[in-house]
């Protein structure tokens, strides 16, 4: 296994941003005298923090690092700062469109990744697993799955918010991130939205904690998605909004790429 940390040039930010980037390569067993090489280029999946996170909290929390090297798949963990991986005008600061597309774009120009879209994932975790969903679903021609961990999908709750004391609850910092609140439902921003309008929609796996805070709002997307006859899975287990879910879920869903 290869981890690249560093920072790229991102038109779409309007800055440098830093990346971190795991390679599958490299898998030598000095003690058996052995290695095993994997094919390039390289499936990839572009894996998204949560809210407070960076690049390096994934890192830092779980064991993807060495799953990613007995699976055999590349990892791409981006910086998304409080963005909810959207497209900010205001500030010239596009998310969306960077883990979208020029993410793919960069990475793909500096290492062996595959170009195709059945070989291309997006998920994250709580803020990351609603950017995974939105984002995977927009830009649905680069990705043929979504992995959604206790994805924070409150889109549809965020005009009641009133406690700007508390970034979590605060209607404040949500106006600052999506704009007018009112205007959610009917746009990209919400995901119900891109179900209705996307094309090609990508396989979309959905887990979360049966003690998670957010785990009716998951039950009702799934609920939606099979009203709709989308092709998903939805796993619901003991756990909460913890890395400890998470590490376990996200390697279930790295199963499925393999």
């Amino acid at each position: 296994m290869v981890l690249f940390r560093g920072d790229i040039k991102c038109k779409s930010l309007q800055r440098r941003t830093s990346i971190s980037v795991i390679l599958p390569s490299d898998n030598i067993h000095f003690l058996e005298d052995r290695e095993e090489i994997v094919p390039q280029p390289y499936k990839t999946l572009y894996l998204l923090h949560g809210l407070y996170g960076s690049d390096d909290i994934i890192l830092a929390n779980t064991s993807v690092q060495k799953f990613a090297e007995d699976s055999g798949i590349a990892i791409v963990i981006p910086c998304g700062d409080n963005s909810f991986y959207v497209d900010n005008k205001k500030a010239h600061a596009h998310y969306g469109r960077y883990v979208g597309q020029e993410l793919l774009d960069i990475t793909r120009n500096i290492f062996p990744l595959s170009h195709k879209r059945e070989d291309t994932f997006i998920a994250g975790f709580s803020m990351g697993g609603y950017g995974a969903v939105r984002n995977g679903l927009k830009y649905s021609k680069n990705f043929s799955k979504i992995g959604m961990i206790s994805p924070a999908l409150i889109t549809d709750d965020l005009v009641n918010y009133t406690d700007d004391n508390n970034v979590l609850y605060s209607k404040e910092f949500y106006e600052s991130i999506f704009g007018d609140l009112d205007k959610i439902e009917g746009s990209d921003i919400n995901p119900r939205y891109l179900i209705e309008h996307a094309e090609d929609i990508p396989d979309i796996y959905l887990a979360c904690g049966i003690d998670d805070f957010l785990f009716s709002k998951c039950a009702d997307f799934y609920l939606f998605l099979r009203e709709k006859e989308i092709d998903a899975t939805f796993v619901g287990d003991e756990g909460e909004h913890t890395w400890e879910f998470f590490d376990k879920y996200i390697k279930e869903f790295i199963k499925t790429l393999i």
